[in-house]
């Protein structure tokens, strides 16, 4: 019998990676003529990466390449880039952004998937993962818990976690407190890395407004509810080239299912809400927190006029984990991120701190020296200036849109849209053009005055998205972040100190952008 000569020769080596690598070129690029064959304007792709070469590179934030791709799009209501392979239409005109946001939005219902089904079976029933009649049901289960009424509600328990932060930081004045955080004192100022403070905060506030647990993160800065959030939002090491490799390649990483999310941070999140759940439901315990209602849906007791939404809409015990979860992910990182945003500008425009601060102590008085619900949100100012944080430093860049239904895009020229396909709207770039806003980079809250605020075009202000799919949770946030300045600034002034990075230099850290070297800030107490 005769054998087959397996040994190959160098040459034959070098055709095989030849041959391979012209293999892998064309896979590589074998999409990139989806917009040059209907005469679409696009930021031409480099093999494999597509438009994501600057942003891979670090030599641009995801925000800054935003910003990048909409500029080079100057002139067209509409261009393609590509992310890695995936054809990508982002829109520039405002007419096409709410026509598809909102006028045409059966049209585009759904998001990208952020996360393979299988793989993950709680973190892929989160609301913003859903699709189709899912989403909608769960939207309108969700709705009530987001009411003013229910604000008002859970604004005590947030009440209490401020009145720990700040008893804290003026122990830590009076030098009668020793922290683990990264709080030092100098002279007459309280030196803060405000990133590491208010995350801690923020981690207080979900863990009693969404799962009704009692936690003190400054004077326990290593528990395990903290801990886990850390884990949760952190994106570095290999769990980076997960999230890499599901942008560049999801189907293979679907079909391989591939975890995104580490296991022990599901079990503990699994075991947290079900013992919790347990207990309430054996002890008769009822709490004005996120969970709470979450339960309510479950028993189809959340919707009181009894509709049609309590009786189609059955939620699972993943599906309450899921939402619990998705309260703890949005509030824990993104409000922090703001927080911190808006006490740099405050403490670099020490004007426009001044002004907040008088509007407090006359708010204070006019309320007997309580901070109400009404309180809060009857100062203007206050408002002016987290709008103003909020244009400048939007928690999401950029925000998608998948076609779902076959669609004529009614611009100049018309371009016919399939299902499957993904839009962006550049939320970042809208914030920053100067069209929209003169001297884009220049803080200034006055641009959302009373005399002003009618002048800005709604679809050019999105820092909560746009249209049935705009984050449900944004009165959540935006009551969070003004009942921290507020507590905060009644007692403290934000100063600029020699380890405050001036001018800032933002960085992308995890899901949120941050700045190079810290958010340090000084505090000096005010006199009463």
């Amino acid at each position: 019998m005769a054998f087959l000569d397996w040994t190959w020769s160098c040459s034959d080596w070098v055709l095989l990676l030849l041959f391979t690598g012209v293999a892998l070129y064309f896979w590589g690029t074998s999409n990139y003529n989806h917009f040059s064959k209907q005469n679409v304007p696009f930021v031409k792709p480099l093999p494999f990466v597509g438009s994501m070469g600057p942003s891979l590179l670090r030599k641009q934030y995801f925000p800054q390449l935003v910003m990048s791709t909409y500029n080079k799009l100057k002139d067209h209501p509409y261009g393609g880039f590509f992310m890695f392979k995936q054809p990508v239409l982002v829109l520039r005109d405002l007419e096409l952004i709410k026509a598809i946001a909102v006028k045409d939005f059966e049209y585009f219902t759904d998001h990208r998937s952020v996360l393979p089904t299988d793989a993950e079976p709680v973190w892929s029933r989160i609301l913003f993962a859903l699709k189709g009649q899912r989403w909608r049901d769960m939207r309108a289960t969700l709705s009530p818990a987001f009411t003013s009424s229910k604000m008002k509600t859970m604004f005590v328990l947030l009440s209490e976690c401020c009145q720990n932060f700040v008893h804290f930081l003026e122990q830590c004045y009076q030098q009668t407190q020793q922290n683990e955080c990264k709080i030092e004192k100098e002279g007459d100022l309280l030196i803060v890395e405000m990133k590491d403070f208010y995350t801690r905060y923020t981690n207080d506030v979900i863990a009693t407004a969404a799962f009704g647990i009692g936690v003190d993160s400054l004077k326990q800065p290593t528990n395990e509810f903290y801990m886990m959030g850390q884990d949760l939002t952190y994106l570095g090491g290999f769990r980076a080239i997960k999230w890499l490799a599901y942008m560049a390649v999801p189907k293979l990483i679907q079909k391989l299912r591939i975890s995104l999310m580490p296991a022990h941070i599901t079990k503990f999140f699994r075991s947290l809400v079900l013992d919790t759940i347990a207990t309430r439901e054996r002890e008769g315990i009822v709490r004005p927190d996120m969970l709470q209602l979450l339960m309510q849906a479950k028993e189809g007791t959340l919707h009181e006029d009894n509709s049609a939404v309590n009786k189609k809409m059955k939620l699972e015990d993943d599906d309450i984990i899921a939402q619990a979860v998705l309260f703890f992910l949005a509030g824990f990182d993104t409000s922090s991120t703001l927080l911190c945003f808006a006490s740099y500008q405050l403490a670099v425009h020490p004007d426009v701190q001044s002004r907040l601060q008088e509007e407090i102590d006359e708010t204070l008085q006019e309320h007997g020296g309580r901070f109400t619900y009404e309180a809060v949100h009857s100062m203007k100012y206050l408002d002016m200036v987290v709008s103003e944080t909020l244009r400048l430093h939007p928690p999401a860049p950029s925000v998608d849109r998948l076609c779902v239904q076959p669609y004529i895009l009614k611009a100049n020229p018309p371009m016919e849209i399939h299902p499957g396909e993904m839009l962006f709207i550049p939320i970042y770039a809208l914030h920053h053009d100067p069209s929209y806003y003169p001297d884009p980079e220049r803080f200034d809250p006055e641009r959302f005055s009373d005399d002003n605020k009618h002048n800005i075009n709604p679809m050019t202000y999105l820092p909560f998205g746009v249209g049935p799919r705009s984050c449900i949770g944004n009165r959540f946030a935006l009551m969070e972040t003004k009942l921290a300045l507020v507590y905060l600034l009644s007692q403290f002034t934000l100063k600029v100190v020699s380890r405050t990075p001036v001018p800032i230099r933002i960085v992308q850290k995890g899901f949120n952008m941050s700045i190079d070297g810290g958010f340090w800030f000084g505090l000096e107490k005010r006199k009463s």
